[in-house]
């Protein structure tokens, strides 16, 4: 009984063996019939899993082998292993290259079998130029369902056949009525129409039709000449392994300027995500000298951009009214072809300067992409500035402990702030108070001085850093005044129009007149502040109330 079970066990081992029966029956399901043999499971099993290893071992180097042989034939025979990529690779060439030819050589063809038919019918049967009627007949078929009935997926095999069908021309030779030097005349012109269409064709194609010709013109030649001419025959596999070399390298270039083409066009499409700022690609046209706009984004955001006219006459303004460092319009330095293939430029429009950042994107032909960087280097420039004065503010408003600080500071302050143009709501009679109570305090405590104001808050427009500095120097000059003559100073705030008046009252007015005209700071900013200065009475000056918004930077 042992033996017969284990005779059981070994036809199904062997059956294991056979590729159909493992595809059928998994292993898994055998090894549940096999455990009913519980006496020598373990062997078996064993053996089924070196059996299982070895096929899967098997299969896996045959994929690999198949993987190997299949890239090796796309390599040779110029296919793109993606199937959609080559599709679209054969539909480009179709409609640039491959129809164009095929119609030029249909026509052709047609042409002259039919001038070659109505020739020869005068001396010759029509029997006898079957050859030029059948070719006729293929080209009126070839072109109604290709061209006419737009049947483009059979454009290579029309370009094949008809190159093989130029081939048997060969077999309607008659030297009776026709010289050698015809022969061979007639012989160069059609094979320049084989090699055009050979090099227009696809490499696989391209192999059949080459291999066609050599063995139609070595079989023809041996027929008709009753001999076999080993000259021939060399100089035909020689000239056909260098036909398929050229076909080979010019079908290479191709593929590879369409992938770069493509490639291009992505990168193109993808400017916008990967630069993330406002740019334009331009291109100089050659007949004209104008630069052409091929792509662009956010250009609106370019100084000087008009939304009344088209992007290509903006690209074209633009690069005609930036100018750069050199006072030379950056159109006519591109033109110069004097930059480098890529770089910055400082550009100024108008009063705005900022960046732009230039790449020649094509080394043959006048191609650039623009960018632009910072929009305006001066108000950057400027932003620093104010973050420093910014900061310097601050360690000089905590370090105010004494008075002689204090008046440190006010001078610092003064030179910081000269420049900082900035229009804001001021509140004059708050300002005079304070500048009142800090002389009061760490100056002259004797110091007489009153506000009168019928307004409980007098509010203007004007430049806060420059007023501040104004009205400091205007009470550095009173209150050294009031402290040698000891008279009481009155300060009256109204309103005149749209204005401010201030009149200080019983202060000596040469000596005013004459500190006022020496001090440096007053001189700097009274023509942003001060509309005019009264004498007559009293001292009157009316401070500029700018309207509301405005904004002025120098």
């Amino acid at each position: 009984m042992e033996d017969c079970t284990s005779l059981k066990l070994y036809y199904l081992i062997l059956i294991l063996q056979i590729p159909c029966f493992i595809q059928i029956l998994p292993l898994y399901l055998l090894k549940s019939i096999l455990a009913e043999f519980h006496p020598t499971f373990q062997r078996c099993k064993k053996k089924i899993n070196a059996i299982s290893f070895n096929i899967n071992t098997h299969q896996q180097i045959h994929y690999s082998r198949n993987k190997i042989k299949m890239q090796i034939m796309q390599k040779c025979f110029m296919i793109f292993e993606n199937s959609e990529l080559e599709k679209q690779y054969q539909l480009e060439r179709s409609l640039s290259i491959k129809k164009p030819v095929f119609i030029c050589t249909l026509i052709l063809t047609f042409v002259c079998n039919v001038i070659t038919i109505i020739i020869q019918s005068t001396s010759r049967t029509i029997e006898s130029q079957y050859i030029y009627i059948v070719l006729t007949l293929i080209t009126i078929l070839e072109y109604v369902t290709i061209i006419t009935m737009k049947k483009i997926q059979f454009l290579q095999l029309g370009i094949t056949f008809t190159n093989i069908m130029l081939g048997f021309i060969q077999l309607d030779v008659d030297s009776s009525t026709a010289t050698t030097s015809e022969f061979y005349a007639y012989g160069n012109v059609i094979m320049q129409l084989q090699a055009a269409l050979y090099i227009i064709s696809s490499f696989s194609h391209a192999i059949i039709q080459v291999t066609s010709h050599l063995i139609l013109r070595i079989l023809v030649t041996i027929y008709q000449s009753n001999q076999v001419d080993s000259l021939l025959i060399g100089m035909a596999f020689f000239g056909a392994l260098m036909t398929l070399v050229t076909a080979h390298y010019y079908e290479s270039r191709s593929r590879l300027s369409f992938i770069q083409n493509l490639q291009e066009n992505k990168l193109e499409d993808a400017y916008s995500f990967i630069i993330q700022r406002p740019y334009f690609k331009i291109s100089l046209s050659e007949d004209t000298m104008l630069f052409n706009l091929n792509t662009r984004h956010q250009i609106e955001q370019f100084p000087g951009f008009d939304e009344y006219y088209c992007d290509g006459c903006n690209a074209r303004s633009l690069m005609r009214s930036y100018t750069t460092e050199k006072k030379q319009s950056f159109e006519s330095l591109l033109l110069s072809q004097k930059l480098e293939n890529n770089g910055y430029l400082i550009i100024t429009f108008k009063k705005q300067t900022f960046q732009i950042k230039y790449c020649k994107v094509d080394l043959q032909q006048q191609n650039y992409l623009i960018i632009l960087q910072d929009i305006d280097i001066q108000d950057k420039k400027q932003i620093d500035i104010e973050k420093e004065q910014l900061k310097l503010e601050y360690f000089l408003k905590s370090n105010q402990d004494f008075k002689h600080k204090k008046l440190f500071n006010w001078g610092v302050l003064s030179i910081l702030m000269l420049n900082n143009k900035v229009i804001k709501r001021i509140d004059l009679k708050t300002i005079i108070s304070k500048l009142i109570h800090i002389y009061k305090k760490y100056l002259f405590p004797e110091l007489n001085i009153e506000i009168v104001c019928c307004e409980q808050n007098f509010n203007i427009y004007s430049f806060k850093s420059q007023l501040k500095i104004f009205l400091i120097q205007i009470f550095e000059i009173i209150s050294k005044i009031q402290y040698f003559e000891k008279e009481k100073i009155e300060i009256v705030l109204q309103r005149k129009g749209c204005d401010a008046l201030i009149k200080i009252q019983n202060v000596n007015q040469m000596q005013f007149n004459f500190s006022y005209a020496q001090n440096f700071f007053i001189q700097h900013v009274q023509s942003l502040l001060i509309n005019y200065i009264d004498f007559s009475d009293c001292i009157g000056l009316l401070i500029r109330n700018h309207p509301i918004g405005t904004f002025n930077r120098k």
